[in-house]
């Protein structure tokens, strides 16, 4: 079996044993105006489709998951209070105006306490602003029925804990949030001593691969092109198909360090499935960088320059396999801050890997 195949059955194998102790495998889903997005340890993420006004309420899995609410009025410098339906709400939420770290009016709030309050106090309403009157405002549409939605699946109905459903149940009575991390070992670094040989190899050996993928590289893209030692027997070749107005992408391939003419293109699953249910993979890597020291393999894709959409991936090598660490996907361009893309994927101990980084 090559290093290519095993690479897309050990990545898809080890998305299992994460979600098969979790409610269900990862979702993004829209309820009207509100996407929610839930990764493989059951972490969700609730955000509106406002471009005006960005309202993101977050809540981890597990009995102590900690809980977030940020409001991002875009087109107000102001934040006079909370209005729902035009209605001011007391509340003890804090309250930011623009200034030098933050070009637009804001609302934060880590208490759950204080988040389970706006959000009882909002059932029933269609509109949120933190100014008075209709000029900037985020509409509600769907927010009940997404946080119902992260209630079920996060097992919080009826519980002390839920944003939306609340009881008397305990928090003790919430599922745990998954903690093992997995054990993966980075192979010994064994230098690259031909890497300009290997790329000039790959694409003179690649041409029907590189020709499927519509990837040409000229002489600027062959220059931005990267080869770095895999492990003793295997190097990985990133073959730059060019450069756009703020991004690249390249074409990877493992390749025998022996043999470059016998180089496997990488291709890699992806944790969501498309609109027809079927695994989304990815074979062009974006801003693709490749850490030997690490074993970690990372890309960064911008729906468009501002960076409010897209999508980003981490992967470590242990050797034989490339092992999903982290996704993030934000798949519509709304406004927002740059590279706050929702968690799709995450693993325990290891820090979340945005655009921003």
């Amino acid at each position: 079996m090559n290093l290519f195949i095993k690479s897309l059955l050990a990545a898809g194998i080890t998305m299992l044993p994460l979600a098969a102790s979790t409610a269900a495998d990862p979702v993004q889903r829209l309820f009207k105006e509100w996407q929610v997005t839930c990764n493989n340890l059951n972490d969700c993420d609730v955000r509106n489709a406002d471009e005006n006004m960005r309202i993101v309420i977050r809540h981890q899995a597990g009995p102590d998951g900690a809980a977030a609410l940020d409001i991002m009025s875009f087109d107000a410098d102001k934040a006079e209070g909370i209005w729902l339906d035009g209605k001011r709400w007391d509340h003890n939420i804090a309250l930011s105006n623009a200034d030098a770290n933050n070009d637009y009016a804001n609302a934060h709030s880590d208490s759950l306490s204080e988040i389970q309050a706006l959000i009882a106090a909002a059932k029933n309403a269609m509109t949120l602003s933190l100014t008075p009157g209709d000029d900037v405002t985020g509409s509600l549409g769907g927010l009940n029925a997404a946080l119902l939605f992260v209630d079920e699946r996060q097992g919080r109905l009826n519980n002390q804990t839920a944003l939306y459903k609340t009881g008397d149940e305990p928090a003790a009575s919430v599922p745990p949030r998954p903690s093992a991390a997995p054990a993966l070992s980075v192979p010994p670094l064994v230098p690259l001593d031909n890497a300009p040989a290997l790329i000039k190899d790959v694409i003179a050996s690649q041409q029907p691969v590189l020709k499927q993928e519509e990837c040409e590289p000229d002489d600027e893209d062959v220059a931005r092109s990267e080869a770095q030692p895999l492990d003793a027997q295997h190097a990985l070749v990133m073959i730059n198909c060019g450069m756009g107005a703020y991004q690249s992408s390249s074409v990877l391939f493992i390749t025998p360090r022996a043999a470059p003419a016998k180089a496997e293109q990488l291709v890699l699953p992806l944790p969501l499935k498309d609109d027809a249910g079927k695994p989304n993979s990815i074979s062009w890597f974006t801003e693709a960088s490749y850490d030997p020291h690490s074993g970690q393999l990372f890309h960064a894709a911008r729906g468009r320059g501002i960076a409010d959409c897209g999508e980003s991936a981490t992967w470590r090598y242990d050797g034989q396999v490339f092992h999903l660490m982290s996704y993030n996907s934000q798949p519509s361009c709304d406004g927002g801050e740059p590279g706050d893309w929702p968690s799709v994927w995450a693993t325990p101990g290891e820090a979340d890997h945005s655009a921003s980084q």
